[in-house]
């Protein structure tokens, strides 16, 4: 195990990036072994195929715990047998996935069937699509039996893949670390979340708009945030100029949501401005909770080490056990990992 020194807010922001906010190596281990194998199962029953990786886990933006895994699967539809009916194409594919020996059951939603694995808490979501005849993007489907929709839909997830992956690389490797930090932020609240998860991955998209550090761009979120969760605003999916991802947000929603984030766009303010670098992750524990470093949160390892007088607080800084121990990001502008 070794220790690093930190000294500096951004240092104490990358700590928890790696060490909280980011999901664990083992747990995305387990998920390269799993998704190849199901999608293989998917394109034997479905030849001639296009699958790839998307959502959060395709966007490398999932955060603290792995959820699911998302697969797009470009379905060949030369007889617009699958065209004809979006909820029995979502039957079609459970009936395959449900036969797979790593699949414990299967459930069809609006876009997907979602299979729920045996030796894994994470699930699978398999999401079909067909290329739309005229324009760009893709067609996926829609099932809401109760609000009387069986057909498809334009979504654009390859461009929703590439608008992360362009501002990642936009802002010096910082986007797709910043999205972990702020989702960690939304995950305080376990049961009446502020926000969607992609939901604030987008406000974050529009939030950024060059090269940053971390503290920076999560500052730059609650600003963003505050602005477009006004009532009448809206929050485009990133990468379009035309779709929304809020939508379906209903006006009492948009108020509790702009609640949370305006008491903690106030407290990381009040973070920001403090010139002390102690006192400043001190404040920012009020946003992130204890497991962000700081004066105030040293984690076990380093309150035994303080006792035993092996390690020592050396102005604002101090030691923290465990960096190092996970891979850093690729194309980041920084490793504390």
């Amino acid at each position: 195990m070794s220790d690093k020194l930190i000294t500096t807010v951004e240092e104490a922001f990358e700590s928890f990036e790696c060490n909280t906010a980011r999901v664990p190596d083992d747990e995305n281990a387990d998920a390269k072994a799993v998704h190849p194998e199901i999608r293989k199962a998917v394109t034997a029953a479905f030849p001639n195929t296009e699958h790839f990786l998307s959502g959060s886990y395709g966007r490398r933006t999932q955060a603290m715990k792995l959820k699911d895994v998302d697969i797009i699967v470009v379905l060949n539809d030369p007889d617009g047998k699958f065209k004809a009916s979006a909820s029995q194409t979502l039957e079609d594919v459970r009936e395959v996935v449900s036969d797979h020996e790593l699949v414990r059951t299967t459930r069809v939603s609006v876009r997907a069937v979602k299979a729920f694995l045996h030796d894994y808490e994470f699930h699978v979501d398999i999401v079909p699509a067909l290329v739309p005849a005229f324009g760009s993007g893709l067609e996926l489907t829609r099932n809401l039996p109760k609000e009387g929709c069986d057909d498809w839909t334009t979504e654009d997830p390859k461009g929703q893949l590439q608008a992360a992956k362009d501002k990642n690389k936009d802002t010096g490797g910082i986007y797709v670390p910043a999205a972990r930090v702020v989702k960690a932020w939304n995950q305080r609240y376990p049961t009446a979340k502020p926000l969607r998860s992609y939901h604030a991955e987008a406000i974050l998209w529009h939030a950024l708009t060059g090269k940053t550090t971390l503290d920076e761009a999560v500052l730059a979120f609650f600003d963003k945030a505050y602005e477009l969760l006004a009532p009448g605003a809206r929050t485009l999916v990133p990468g379009s100029y035309t779709r929304y991802v809020d939508d379906r947000l209903s006006d009492e929603d948009r108020a509790k949501a702009c609640e949370k984030v305006e008491a903690a766009r106030e407290k990381a303010h009040e973070a920001a401005e403090k010139d002390d670098p102690g006192e400043a992750m001190d404040a920012w524990v009020k946003v992130f909770g204890t497991s962000f470093p700081a004066p105030s949160t040293d984690p076990d390892v380093l309150a035994e080490g303080l006792r035993e007088g092996t390690a020592k607080a050396v102005g604002a800084g101090f030691a923290v056990g465990g960096l190092g121990e996970r891979k850093s990001i690729e194309g980041r502008s920084w490793s504390r990992c």
